[in-house]
């Protein structure tokens, strides 16, 4: 493979950068190239929920600059996202909008799950040995300009994530009022963090022992320099290290940051807040280290792009944390992990004998895995209207690796498939045309996978699905009788007929 160029921008909060990568043979990507601009466009866009016309002309101006860059290089293509800034302003389509007729970038605002993923890709990037890390309790903390995601893994699996809106330019900007105020303006702002954070510990999995914390922001790299370290380096802080930069912030206004750091002054009065963050965090975990990457969502977003499109080999495949976090869910809300297992199993089998016929990729196979394993989490709310319920969890519920699309997919697939009719249902009326397809289709297969267990006994001991003169069947292999399976197959089957052009057959032998 020969190897290209490709570009990523990614417009935050306080600062705009275009990474250059150059992608090698074996997909493997490498930095050659990197340009920051401060632009303060979280600064309105958090506090009048806006972003001003004067902040898009200078946005304008950044990414002409970005252009020519790319243009010098010879950049083959160019990703283009935006992160909270442009998720919190009321205006962001217009100012997209505007963007790309002057610019021709077209900016795709990213969600804050899908953000954190990429971010955690990025992690997971500089650290070879980062399955050996989650082998043990860790905590990834993700302090972002407008919120912070906390996210936890346990035995090499990923099994809770949470966001909160706790970023240094939000705090920053909420409490700057106060500061001129009180002479515990460090108090404050730790009582003002302290109460969310408490909130976080309130849901968090309890019985973790943790022993390693990872955190990193876009103001880690000064705090590294505090600690005398290279900025731009991935550096392990003891707790002693990390407490003197602190404990430093604490006396030092950020005008003296400015002026005897040479810390740049949109990014001085961010580091106390990012501290105090990270110290409860610390604190929390009762952990002696602290691990900074230099990590950056660009890097993600190109390591993500080199997995997915050229080739790159990783150790832990990256859509394996979207179904352990999916399997923890259903822990949470006391699934019957048996009956997960064995429907995700024969869901699994006939999406694979009809993917040629149904036109489904692996990512449709990944949601179908995800709403087998959430498909009965709203039976811990209400027994008898659980997939409404099921719907309502869902869409609620943090997904570290899916976007809002994909998120509302998994919930209307769930809350349909008992359904008889779920034409009918107002949710499946509103999406756009190529969704209800991918719904339509994923909601036949789990209707089907899921009668196949209709009593939640597993009968059938071997499963083989085969499509045979335009049918699909389903043969098991049972000591048992499957009447009630075959019943409810039968009842279940339309829908599976009507979008896939095949019909379903459940066959049963009994063994001996």
């Amino acid at each position: 493979m020969a190897k290209k160029l490709v570009g990523v921008i990614d417009i935050g909060s306080l600062t705009a950068r275009l990474k250059i990568f150059e992608i090698g043979s074996k997909g493997k990507p490498k930095e050659i190239e990197a340009v920051r601009k401060y632009t303060n466009l979280g600064t309105k866009s958090y506090s009048l929920g806006v972003i001003a016309s004067a902040q898009v002309e200078e946005l304008c101006k950044c990414l002409k600059m970005f252009d020519e860059k790319c243009k010098e290089y010879g950049v083959a293509r160019v990703f283009c996202v935006a992160t909270s800034a442009f998720r919190d302003a009321s205006n962001a389509e217009v100012v997209i909008e505007k963007i790309r007729t002057r610019t021709g970038f077209k900016i795709k605002v990213l969600d804050n799950s899908m953000e954190r993923y990429y971010q955690t890709l990025a992690v997971q990037a500089i650290y070879p040995d980062f399955a050996k890390i989650i082998a043990d309790g860790t905590m990834i903390l993700d302090i972002g300009s407008g919120s912070i995601q906390a996210s936890v893994y346990d035995k090499s699996e990923f099994v809770f994530s949470q966001n909160l809106l706790l970023g240094s330019l939000r705090i920053s900007g909420l409490l700057s009022d106060l500061q001129n105020r009180t002479s515990h303006y460090e108090e404050v702002m730790e009582e003002f963090i302290g109460q969310d954070l408490d909130d976080y510990h309130a849901v968090e999995p309890k019985g973790i022992t943790y022993k390693n914390l990872i955190a990193f922001s876009g103001e880690m790299g000064y705090m590294k320099l505090l600690a005398e370290h290279d900025m731009m380096s991935s550096v392990i802080l003891t707790k002693e290290e990390f407490l003197k930069v602190y404990n430093y912030l604490l006396k030092t206004r950020p005008t003296d940051l400015t002026l005897n750091n040479n810390i740049p002054s949109p990014i001085a009065p961010l580091l106390l807040p990012t501290a105090l963050i990270i110290k409860n965090m610390l604190e929390y975990t009762g952990v002696d280290k602290i691990y900074m990457p230099h990590a950056s969502l660009s890097d993600g977003i190109i390591y993500h792009y080199c997995v997915n499109s050229q080739g790159l080999k990783t150790e832990i495949e990256p859509d394996s944390y979207i179904i352990s976090a999916s399997k923890h869910i259903a822990k949470r809300y006391r699934s019957n992990r048996k009956h997960l297992d064995y429907v995700e199993d024969i869901a699994l089998k006939i999406f694979d004998e009809t993917k040629k016929i149904s036109g489904l990729g692996s990512r449709d196979r990944l949601l179908l895995q995800v709403s087998v394993m959430l498909h009965e989490i709203g039976k811990f709310v209400h027994s008898r209207n659980h997939s409404d319920a099921a719907y309502s969890l869902i869409k609620n519920t943090n997904f570290m690796g899916l976007d809002h699309e994909e998120i509302n997919m998994v919930a209307i697939i769930v809350r349909l498939y008992p359904r008889s009719n779920p034409y009918d249902s107002y949710y499946y009326s509103i999406l756009p045309p190529d969704q209800k397809v991918v719904v339509s289709k994923l909601t036949s297969i789990l209707k089907i996978a899921d009668a196949c267990d209709a009593s939640h006994k597993e009968r059938a001991k071997t499963i083989s699905c085969k499509i045979k003169d335009g049918e699909l069947v389903v043969a098991c292999d049972c000591a048992e009788d499957m009447t009630f399976e075959k019943w409810a197959f039968e009842n279940r089957s339309v829908m599976f007929e009507d979008v896939m052009g095949v019909k379903p057959v459940l066959k049963t032998r009994r063994e001996g």
